[in-house]
């Protein structure tokens, strides 16, 4: 009966120890100062502060996060889409609106890719968040 008792109490005051490895919130590091914090979307360094005018000199395929507003429907899964620099066309499948109704007063933040057909500038919508 001892030795179960020794062996349950030793088991009892380790398990601390190993729940401290299973992750979960830990403050051990100070947050970031509020300049350094970002959007919480990771992407390619050309996708970091895009805005609608540099859409359009990014190459073709570039991956893109853009903000602002959908502002009309052009067409069956075309709209477009315009930020504080301009307007682009983008195309939204079905399946990217996440079950959201937007409205043009809604700020969304979208992630595609860019393409360039002529003059023209497009983005293929991958990722919306309604914010």
């Amino acid at each position: 009966m001892k030795k179960l008792t020794i062996a349950a109490l030793l088991t009892v005051m380790t398990l601390p120890a190993f729940a401290e490895d299973n992750g979960g919130f830990k403050a051990d590091e100070p947050a970031p100062p509020p300049h350094k914090q970002d959007a919480g979307i990771r992407g390619s360094e050309d996708a970091r502060g895009a805005t609608v005018e540099l859409a359009r000199t990014m190459r073709q395929d570039a991956w893109v996060t853009l903000e602002g507003h959908i502002i009309k429907k052009t067409g069956k899964d075309q709209f477009e889409f315009r930020d504080k620099t301009g307007t682009v066309g983008i195309t939204v499948g079905a399946n990217r609106w996440n079950g959201d109704e937007v409205t043009p007063e809604d700020l969304v933040m979208i992630s595609g890719r860019v393409k360039h057909e002529g003059k023209q500038t497009h983005v293929v919508v991958e990722h919306l968040l309604k914010q």
